[in-house]
């Protein structure tokens, strides 16, 4: 297999070569099958003997490349994979896969790329043969995903060419085809088109770690190359949110023909959005601002400071006349921000949910008015936004074949499966691919008041327990802490005091089992909690989060303050049991 690795790799540049052996390039023997089964899977998928795919798998068949999540493996990928249709209406077979994506082969050669996710993705046409698509991954493997401190400009039309030549940059003609064109010099790259993602495909892209390229760069851009619209993407930058009041007026044009402005090339997702990107007179900067129906969103600047964004979609302002202090201090941690181009007015959203036979329940209507467009940690709340973004939507349908039974989302993972959904009566259920609708919370507002508190005394409550049994009640009256009425329903209660925190479900969602969570800043406190909750519930389970373990033999005389089953795995199977030692001086967790 090495023998075949060395003669894949010396076809390809020293660069491509070095980048894919530095990634783990390996021939892998159990995708190399011989050609007659390459050609007995084909026919048991009833697909054409294409001599193109055969070719391909005495090229490149077998190679993989870990750090890129490469393989290149036909058999196994039309085992997998149904075949496609290319743009043109001919047979595509499947040959290959990276990090989320599946590459396919027509009868002329040409190869084409896939999101593995969803399946009904089209093709794109990526490469004119393996050699080249491989010189491109190579290529984007350096520059993506930005390493910090590095800079990516997005711009429209293609002006690859006219910006390379401008800027002194050379072909990477190894990379180049009919599809895509390669520029490089050093570590700065320029691309019409990205070939390896869904957005930037009709693009120039320019990457560089030096601010001093990226500058020069758009000026040539805008004023010699003719770009009309821009976009500034940075790593790591620091990120400052303020409420919408703390926003500056926008740049005025004087200061944006000054520093050659262009237009903003808004992402996929940024409807509405307009802004400028603009390099000042003086030494090198860069300025990009967003805006949405006049209002000023975000303002970036990149200097030799490094990257500071101040986003001005702040939830502050939003949240405090609808949740406790806690509760908002909590999910501004969280980087709560709203953004008004999520948000839809009532009619709107009575539109979208007929388009999906959806109910117009009033809870989601209410929160769509005073939350829609809410986004924190990885989720985005509001009927608007999440139902808005679903794809393929209907036509609007007859009220009548609305079930008024029917839970209306409005809150969701970004990427993933959870999200939380309203009944008629306004009570919130979660809802997760692998659980029924259950019901959390008797309304939004308790369920975003629970929410906020579990974050808000971050780092600050650093230790925990939790035991599967709904002892609240006596925990909480032992620590003194106080009601929350406001995250408190037949669902789950609350208490708070200044350094601890108690959490009382009825039944968690995932096993229907009864949970008490304590969280506090002293060891003490978690001490008399687990006391207590041993005096009322004596057999329940337990984990304890936060404090340091001592595995060393109790002293003659040294009393046991709490001993308790432990819940759930633990990292050593042996290890069933909580033993606390000592007293308020010193405690020491055994866990055997």
């Amino acid at each position: 297999m090495a023998e075949k690795l060395n003669t894949i790799l010396e076809k390809l540049s020293e660069h491509a070569r070095r980048t894919l052996t530095d990634g783990g390039a390996e021939v892998e023997a159990a995708s190399r099958e011989d050609e007659a089964a390459l050609r007995a899977v084909l026919r048991s998928k009833g697909l054409p003997e294409l001599d193109t795919v055969l070719q391909f798998h005495r090229d490149v068949g077998g190679l993989s490349v870990l750090a890129l999540s490469l393989t290149f493996s036909p058999a196994r990928q039309i085992a997998h994979w149904p075949a496609r249709r290319t743009p043109s209406g001919g047979v595509a077979v499947p040959v290959g896969s990276s990090a989320g994506a599946v590459y396919f082969i027509d009868a002329c050669g040409v190869l084409y790329r896939m999101r593995a996710a969803p399946r009904n993705k089209e093709l794109t046409p990526v490469a004119t043969n393996p050699w080249t698509l491989l010189e491109k991954i190579a290529l984007l493997a350096t520059v993506e995903p930005l390493a910090k401190g590095a800079l990516r400009l997005r711009l429209r039309p293609y002006v690859g060419a006219a910006l390379a030549e401008a800027l002194g940059v050379e072909p990477a003609v190894e990379a180049t085809d009919s599809f895509h064109r390669f520029f490089r010099r050093g570590s700065l790259v320029i691309a019409d088109g990205l070939p390896l993602r869904d957005e930037g495909e009709r693009h120039t892209l320019v990457w560089a770690p030096a601010l001093e390229d990226v500058v020069a760069a758009l000026r040539a851009a805008g004023s010699a190359c003719g770009a009309t619209g821009a976009e500034l993407t940075t790593a790591a930058a620091e990120l400052q949110i303020e409420p919408p009041r703390s926003a500056p007026a926008a740049p005025s044009p004087e200061v944006l023909r000054e520093g050659g402005a262009v237009a903003l090339l808004a992402g996929a997702e940024e409807e509405g959005t307009s802004g400028h990107v603009w390099a000042p007179p003086g030494p090198p900067r860069l300025e990009q601002t967003r805006l949405f129906a006049g209002t000023l969103l975000s303002w970036e600047t990149v200097d030799d400071q490094g990257a500071r964004i101040r986003d001005f979609t702040g939830a502050e302002d939003t949240l405090r006349p609808l949740l406790t202090p806690r509760a908002v201090r909590g999910l501004l941690r969280l980087g709560a921000r709203v953004d008004p181009r999520r948000k839809g007015e009532r009619a709107s959203v009575e539109h979208l949910l007929s388009c999906w036979e959806l109910p117009a329940h009033e809870a989601a209507l209410d929160f769509e008015e005073r939350l829609g467009g809410l986004r924190f940690a990885s989720l985005q709340w509001g009927p608007f936004g999440i139902v808005g973004a679903w794809p393929d939507r209907p036509a609007a349908k007859e009220a009548a074949s609305v079930d008024e039974g029917q839970l209306v989302q409005i809150g969701a993972e970004i990427l993933g499966s959870v999200s939380y959904a309203v009944d008629a009566e306004g009570a919130v259920h979660l809802e997760d691919e692998h659980l029924e609708p259950t019901p959390i919370a008797v309304s939004w507002r308790v369920c975003l008041e629970r929410l906020g508190a579990a974050s808000a005394d971050e780092g600050e409550l650093p230790c925990s327990c939790q035991i599967k049994a709904r002892v609240g009640v006596a925990v909480a009256a032992a620590l003194g802490a106080a009601p929350v009425p406001e995250g408190t329903d037949q669902h789950a209660s609350m208490w708070y005091r200044d350094g601890v925190s108690v959490l009382d479900v009825a039944a968690d969602p995932y096993n229907s089992e009864p949970r008490t969570t304590v969280a506090a800043r002293s060891e003490g406190d978690l001490v008399v909690a687990l006391q207590v909750a041993l005096q009322v519930a004596p057999d329940a389970a337990v984990a304890v989060l936060g404090v340091k373990g001592d595995p060393s033999p109790p002293a003659p005389g040294e009393p046991v303050v709490v001993r308790a089953r432990l819940w759930g795995d633990t990292w050593d199977k042996a290890e069933r049991e909580l033993c606390i030692y000592g007293g308020p001086e010193r405690y020491r967790f055994v866990w055997r």
